[in-house]
């Protein structure tokens, strides 16, 4: 049996999701939430209620905030500071990288164990091994929550710096996110001609499934920083593009999603890289500082 008190502050779909797992994995939790009337379904199943955040804190060994974003967690949590003291916090609200370390520095000056995480999930699949949360921040906190954690699903510490857990979440969406993008464009295409999404969608998933493992060769042309191997060259893939690009526009398509592609290309060869492997394009995605 788990042993260990643990608070969780936020009731929205996902902090329901984790109290009751942990409830339910043997876990004693105590709950909060700003909008009381949540944490009745979850009373009646054996967790303990608190009517304020500093109740809550000092009920818990470990605190887990489930919240609407950074700016909430800081509201609640600034005033239990000296209820947190000595205790471990484990921020699973979406946040950014800067937000992270901005919040472990705030922690660490008060005393505080803090570990940010990332819940690359969504409420129904918490407890189950298709779950993946990244952490990252205080090496001993994770250690201390790890037990609780893993049984949220896949746990993966990802280091010490703070920001990193929400960097990987973040990076990962954006991939995903133009994947789907792209398979929009598709299907916008597709449908000039009649053709339904569905059918559109799994000649897609076919065609990115066979694509995926190249992945990693471009990921070596780029950690190999030279952009020489003879490859697919920034002015042939610009050449391809715009050919995408026309087909768009004949069949009365916006080719917004491609137009910014277009223009990296374009400005790579303008500085003379035209011959360079496209990858390189990873160049215009870097904004000095």
């Amino acid at each position: 049996m788990p042993t260990g008190n643990l608070t969780v502050l936020g009731l929205g779909a996902m902090g329901s999701a984790i109290a009751a797992r942990l409830r339910d994995t043997g876990y004693t939790t105590t709950v909060w939430n700003r909008t009381a009337a949540r944490t009745v379904p979850h009373t009646a199943a054996g967790s303990r209620a608190a009517s304020t955040v500093p109740d809550a804190v000092d009920a818990g060994d470990v605190v887990i905030t489930v919240l609407l974003d950074h700016a909430s967690v800081r509201e609640h949590l600034e005033p239990a500071a000296p209820n947190l003291r000595g205790k471990v916090v484990v921020n699973l609200t979406t946040t950014t990288p800067g937000e992270a370390r901005d919040t472990a520095a705030w922690a660490a000056a008060h005393g505080i164990a803090y570990l940010d995480g990332a819940i690359m999930a969504v409420p129904s699949m918490i407890g189950t091994p298709e779950a993946r949360l990244l952490y990252s921040g205080d090496e001993n906190a994770y250690a201390i929550a790890e037990p609780a954690l893993a049984a949220l699903g896949g746990a993966e510490f990802t280091g010490t710096d703070a920001g990193v857990a929400s960097l990987k979440d973040t990076a990962l969406l954006a991939a995903m996110d133009l994947m789907l993008l792209g398979q929009l464009q598709a299907v916008a295409m597709m449908r000039t001609v009649g053709v339904p999404a569905a059918d559109t969608a799994v000649e897609v998933e076919a065609w990115l499934a066979a694509m995926l493992p190249h992945g990693r060769a471009v990921a070596a042309i780029v950690d190999g920083g030279a952009y020489d191997t003879g490859g697919q060259s920034v002015d042939f893939d610009r050449r391809g593009l715009a050919s995408i690009i026309t087909a768009c526009r004949e069949q009365g398509v916006s080719a917004a999603l491609l137009e910014p592609h277009e223009r990296l290309l374009a400005e790579l060869s303008a500085a003379g890289h035209g011959g360079d492997d496209w990858p390189r394009i990873i160049d215009r995605l870097t904004i000095p500082r």
